[in-house]
């Protein structure tokens, strides 16, 4: 499995629900791809949005690295969260 990671932190053009659900997981090719939303959004409304549609995890800010390592191993098998 191939892991993607931006460099920095940016705002995305659209809306992260709206591109889970219409981008990543509509596609067949990228159904099976990881999501972790990584987000200053961290309203309990809007981390099961985030989760009904379709992300894997929901991390606030503030976060630490370690948090998303962990996250990212969890999902990838390498270790439990």
């Amino acid at each position: 499995m191939r892991v993607r990671a931006p460099q920095k932190s940016f705002r995305l053009p659209a809306d992260g629900h709206a591109l889970t659900r219409r981008a990543i997981r509509a596609n067949p090719d990228w159904a099976r791809e990881r999501i972790i939303m990584l987000t200053a959004g961290g309203c309990e409304v809007e981390r099961v949005k985030g989760m009904a549609l379709g992300a894997d995890a929901y991390i606030t800010r503030p976060f630490s690295t370690r948090e998303v390592v962990e996250r990212v191993r969890h999902h990838l098998g390498d270790t439990p969260v």
